[in-house]
């Protein structure tokens, strides 16, 4: 019987609704990285958003150790190990969890490039990566690290299927409140009526306003946001609806 951790995955999530209305990144609040820890024990946890076509990544280290992955090696074995890359050669625009078992035994995974070549004595022996929405060609993934001791094993898994969705919305709330920080209330509530398909007629209909002031409203919006178009505007202050 699979006994996953509940009380742990609820204080994970009610820790990063508290966190996505605060100015710290979601996944680096105290609260947030102690709460997902108990539920998934790791010596390394990394965020990593990797740009597939530029060959770029950026990381956010929220349990950080010493040894660093030269970025050349790192896109050097991405497609050629399973681990790294299947959710990217599966497609799945959803994210399947996975760990390092999934797909190598102990012996396996100690005879690949990627092992061999960069793994330091007693670094990565066991992995979890949590997939989450991105923006078109980024594959973002939440990763956990384990070195020499027990795999991750399926109550872990579970829990952080779980967490998938908790940790993604986080990270989408606090993607629209870092973009909409630029723009007034007003500002926000005419881009929020714009973005729901409505004309500067039906705004200013709602909202008691002549079209000639939304129109106002929305050029110095533009402005604010260093944009020209409406469409350009709502994809600045939702960015996440390009995410899959």
């Amino acid at each position: 019987m699979i006994c996953v951790d509940l009380l742990g995955v609820l204080e994970a999530a009610g820790a990063l609704r508290k966190a996505r209305d605060g100015d710290v990144f979601v996944l680096l609040d105290p609260n947030v990285a102690s709460a997902l820890l108990r539920v998934l024990p790791a010596d390394e946890v990394t965020f990593k958003d990797l740009d597939i076509r530029a060959h770029h990544y950026v990381l956010v280290e929220l349990l950080p150790t010493e040894t660093g992955e030269p970025h050349g090696e790192f896109w050097q074995h991405f497609w050629d190990t399973p681990s790294c890359s299947y959710n990217e050669r599966a497609a799945r625009p959803s994210g399947e969890v996975t760990t390092t078992g999934d797909f190598y035994s102990d012996r396996q995974w100690h005879s690949t490039g990627r092992y061999t070549q960069w793994v330091p004595p007693d670094g990565e022996e066991k992995k979890l990566v949590i997939p989450l929405p991105a923006p078109p060609g980024i594959a973002r993934r939440l990763m956990f690290f384990r070195g020499p001791g027990p795999p991750f094993g399926d109550a872990e898994r579970d829990a952080a299927v779980l967490l998938q969705p908790h940790i993604a919305e986080a990270l989408r709330m606090q993607g629209r409140r870092t973009a909409q920080q630029r723009l007034t209330g007003r500002q926000r509530e005419l881009l929020a009526l714009v973005a729901a398909g409505h004309d500067n007629i039906a705004i200013a209909c709602q909202l008691g306003l002549s079209p000639a002031t939304v129109r106002k409203h929305l050029e110095n919006a533009f402005a604010r946001l260093q944009v020209d178009s409406r469409t350009a505007a709502v994809a600045k202050i939702c960015p996440d609806v390009t995410w899959r």
